[in-house]
């Protein structure tokens, strides 16, 4: 359908892409002087080890310390499917139950018990507060110590801000995903077909292609992840995220898919498109809420570029809306770090002084939405280059509206 033939032959993390990052990782908990970082977000499972897929009920923690390899403290439910997925050892399995040989019975016991075997001088650990349940950080506190525990929050979103070569390759599959997703909707797409069958095929597609790629894999679903996100019509498009759901589609007016989020082996992205359906001429109206969006994210993307800052990219977009003389059409900033995580930490955002570097991965989707016509939006995944930009979704698709 819109597969990049190219795409199915792109690399894949190694054991020495997870030993790269950890590095990096061990070089910025010196910087910060932290001890030891215990993370549990599922994203950061996945950029250290490779763990993917487990869902993370239970808190499962990646152990390290400055120097030398991690390792897991697990539920005994989710050790042997860590073992099975990654290489990353498990040193310690809690349980929910006695044994003849007493085993710690709660997550922050058997952390508290490994880090006091591995570094019982360590003053400071990190948490990554952002992505760990809080009533999980305030029970590592009173295990540990409040006055040890640190968010290392900002440092490992600075560690996903810039993506190495392979992530860039798994990512690009992920846009492939998005482009068959895309196309296996717009071709269901027609006056009395009710929203959810649209994003049913969408959801079908992209699972399809990723299975092709997995090639049998015997641990990694290809089940299509991320949002499978539509709305029709005018009031559902003067929102930003509708669901899929039972509303007939009508001849004249505009379905807005959202594909965010879709992901190959949890790599997030962005692409987004507004979608006529039938022939019937668009409203006067809509066409200039479809217009200007277009030109809205032409304006952004023209100022990507390193060294630019992430508010003159979200102001070159706002100046375009704002010619639509609507009262109020903002919902969302521009766009948002993205790749590694559905949220990489950083925006594109009013007055945000963080400067774009080669590396960096933007979800590039500002929009406006006015009740009573409704609203578009073009979204794209675009990385910056030493040069300027690329996009790394399929820019032309869609755009013809």
């Amino acid at each position: 359908m819109n597969e990049n033939p190219k795409n199915s032959k792109l690399r894949f993390p190694s054991d020495v892409d997870y030993r790269n990052r950890i590095e990096r990782a061990q070089a910025a908990m010196k910087q910060g002087r932290i001890d030891v970082m215990a993370v549990s977000g599922f994203d950061y499972l996945r950029f250290f080890t490779g763990l993917n897929g487990i869902p993370v009920g239970r808190p499962i923690w990646l152990v390290l310390l400055q120097d030398g390899a991690p390792a897991f403290v697990s539920p005994r439910s989710e050790a042997k499917e860590i073992r099975a997925r990654c290489s990353t050892p498990v040193a310690v399995e809690w349980v929910e139950w006695e044994e003849p040989v007493p085993a710690p019975m709660t997550h922050q016991d058997a952390l508290a018990k490994y880090v006091g075997d591995i570094a019982p001088d360590a003053r400071t650990m990190g948490i990554d507060f952002n992505s760990t349940w809080a009533g999980n950080i305030e029970l590592v506190k009173q295990a540990l110590g409040a006055e040890r525990i640190k968010d290392a929050t900002v440092m490992l979103r600075g560690l996903l801000a810039r993506k190495d070569a392979v992530a860039i390759d798994v990512i690009r599959r992920s846009c492939d995903i998005a482009a068959y997703e895309f196309v296996a909707s717009r071709d269901t797409i027609a006056p009395g077909v009710p929203e959810w069958k649209v994003a049913l095929a969408s959801f079908v597609a992209g699972t399809e292609l990723t299975a092709e790629w997995w090639n049998g894999n015997e641990e990694e679903s290809p089940f299509a992840q991320g949002m499978h996100m539509m709305g029709s019509g005018a009031k559902r498009t003067a929102r930003c995220h509708s669901t899929g759901a039972g509303r007939a589609m009508q001849n004249g007016e505009i379905v807005q898919l959202c594909r965010c989020g879709t992901a190959f082996f949890g790599h997030a992205i962005c692409f987004d498109r507004p979608v006529q359906v039938g022939p019937k001429k668009l409203s006067h109206e809509t066409r200039k809420v479809i217009d200007i969006a277009r030109e809205a994210q032409e304006a952004a993307l023209a100022m990507m570029r390193s060294g630019v800052t992430a508010g003159e990219v979200h102001a070159a977009a706002v100046k375009v809306i704002e010619r639509g003389g609507w009262r109020s059409p903002f919902l969302h900033r521009t766009g948002r770090g993205l790749g590694y995580s559905d949220w990489d930490g950083m925006e594109l955002k009013a007055n945000s002084p963080a400067l774009l570097e080669p590396g960096m991965i933007f979800s590039v989707e500002p929009a406006p939405y006015v009740d009573g016509v409704g609203g578009a939006r073009f979204g794209d995944t675009v990385l910056v280059t030493e040069t300027g930009y690329e996009v790394l979704t399929p820019f032309e698709l869609g755009r013809d509206v």
